[in-house]
């Protein structure tokens, strides 16, 4: 009787310790190997890139007027692959800044405004100029759209900067930022996660204005 009352015991013990083991396996997704890829010469068009000097530095040339357009790409990449998180998908926003602003002042004016008509009577084309529309208060205005969002395919995303030609000789140095939530989930089963944490990646370039 007392052989079999230890049997009973020490058996389940041993099944307990790998048959009827509950415990999951977790793994923890902190963007170790993301980072930003300028296009060469900032853009992903042959036609519009900028030059390069050998410290790195971009050059962009200004006209005398307003504002000068440029777009600038940039590849947010998970090593080679395009990042991937939890929360978005391939998908994903960055946020994009710089150093340089202008001032639009009251009283300045914003735009030129010219009509156009047809005269049936001479049979030619009509321009009219228009009063021009008048800026109404004192403006800061930055020179760079702030957000964008990445192709899912390619995980480029693009902005536009304007330089005005009153900044030549200055250095506009151009930052972009993706934010990646930090993910615990499961190994294997039902994909759901927890978000632990954020982590910031930061890349910039310099572009001097002539």
């Amino acid at each position: 009787m007392f052989r079999r009352l230890t049997l009973i015991i020490v058996l389940p013990l041993l099944f307990g310790c790998s048959l009827f083991s509950t415990e999951e396996e977790y793994l923890t997704d902190e963007g170790e190997n993301i980072r930003f890829i300028f296009d060469e010469g900032l853009n992903d068009d042959p036609k519009f890139r900028l030059s390069k000097d050998e410290n790195g530095f971009y050059y962009m040339e200004l006209n005398n007027g307003g504002q000068n357009i440029q777009r600038i790409s940039v590849r947010l990449l998970d090593g080679d692959e395009v990042v991937y998180n939890r929360w978005n998908g391939r998908r994903h926003y960055l946020e994009w800044s710089n150093n340089l602003y202008w001032w639009l002042l009251e009283g300045d004016t914003v735009a030129n405004i010219t009509e156009t008509y047809f005269n049936p009577f001479t049979g030619e084309i009509q321009y009219v100029n228009l009063p021009p529309l008048i800026n109404w208060k004192d403006v800061l205005v930055p020179t760079i759209n702030k957000t964008s969002v990445t192709d899912e395919y390619t995980g480029r995303g693009s902005t536009v900067i304007g330089p005005i030609g009153r900044m030549k000789g200055d250095t506009m140095t151009v930052y972009v930022k993706y934010t990646h939530p930090i993910t615990r989930y499961k190994k294997e089963g039902i994909q759901s996660f927890t978000t632990i944490g954020s982590k910031e990646i930061i890349d910039s370039v310099k572009i001097i204005l002539k």
